[in-house]
């Protein structure tokens, strides 16, 4: 028996219309929602509809894909799935637990994706060979309270064929909210095709239950996705275990933040509304949703607030120059 993923039941009220907070407003609008232990952030997620009402499963429920998806009822639909090339032309090869997904304004700028099983492994490096994709985003560990969430697709060390293709590791660095690896990937039905790089970063510090206590390693995380996707790559692949939850979150994180820039104004609610119509239950739980609205306040108020080394000996010196007597009393104010 397949394990099910925990799906929030609806409010039986009625569809509500949520409009665009403009920047500057943002701060109040999440203070009002927060009273009464989130009850506001309550109604507004469970005013979401789960998805696409004509939106159809027939791939994903062939009797020979069934065993593809690591939740019965987390499925992509068959209008945004993801497509694989056919092996020997064979239709339920082309199947694959994953879904194209919409940036602020860039179609498709995501690949949303179940954490690989065992026997998915292959085709998820299949995915990300034919996709042309640079970057994995991975946002689940592989256990969580003794279970498997995803299987572990990637060589620890040294080099591994996943079906047609070979991975193997250049670099690993671990830091302190999340893990960067570093992976050549090469085809070997397409001998004459270089070789690829690509990049795995995984934040390990999301906690089992609910969500991180700050937004402030997220952020940075998601900065580091933006600094190391190569501009003409294909999707960035972005999965948890389910490929819904918190690869949901992380999604419209992203997206608002650009909204943010070029609007001035935050509409998480049509957003999220907007990628459940390519796969259903993106964003799984009103504490995720809430999450989003914290992290934007975060980025909003504080924006890029990390200093490299470098950075920093520039900065000391110019608050230094600025106002020697000053500088203990500021760095104390800017590092409470």
């Amino acid at each position: 028996e397949q394990q099910r993923v925990m799906l929030l039941s609806r409010s039986p009220s009625g569809p509500k219309k949520y409009f665009p907070i403009p920047v500057e407003n943002l701060e109040e609008e999440i203070r009002i929602r927060s009273a009464d232990e989130g009850k506001l952030f309550r109604e507004e997620f469970n005013s979401l509809t789960s998805g696409y009402v004509q939106g159809t499963f027939e791939m994903a429920n062939k009797e020979e894909n069934r065993e593809k998806n690591r939740y019965p009822n987390i499925l992509p639909y068959d209008h945004s799935r993801v497509i694989l090339t056919q092996i020997d032309g064979v239709p339920p090869s082309d199947y694959i637990n994953a879904s194209y997904i919409d940036g602020y304004k860039e179609k498709n700028k995501f690949i949303a994706a179940q954490g690989p099983k065992q026997e998915t492994v292959n085709d998820f490096w299949r995915m990300i060979w034919e996709q042309k994709s640079a970057i994995i985003v991975m946002l689940t560990n592989l256990k969580e309270r003794k279970e498997e969430k995803c299987f572990q697709y990637w060589p620890d060390q040294g080099c591994w064929t996943y079906g047609s293709i070979r991975v193997s590791v250049e670099d690993c660095i671990v830091l302190v909210d999340y893990t960067i690896r570093k992976f050549c990937v090469q085809s070997l039905h397409e001998g004459c095709k270089a070789p690829r790089l690509v990049t795995q970063l995984h934040f390990t510090s999301w906690p089992d239950f609910g969500v991180p206590f700050t937004p402030i390693g997220m952020l940075k995380f998601l900065k580091k996705v933006k600094t190391l996707n190569p501009a003409h790559a294909g999707p960035i692949v972005v999965h948890c275990s389910a490929g819904v939850g918190r690869t949901g979150t992380f999604i419209v994180i992203d997206a608002i933040i650009d909204m943010m820039h070029a609007e001035q104004k935050v509409d998480v609610f049509e957003f999220v509304s907007r990628i459940r119509n390519q796969r259903p239950q993106m964003v799984q739980t009103d504490m995720q949703y809430s999450f989003i609205y914290q992290a934007l306040l975060e980025y909003y108020l504080y924006g890029d607030t990390e200093l490299d080394v470098s950075s920093l000996e520039k900065h000391l010196q110019t608050s230094h120059n600025a106002a020697p007597n000053l500088v203990k009393i500021g760095l104390e104010e800017e590092f409470k």
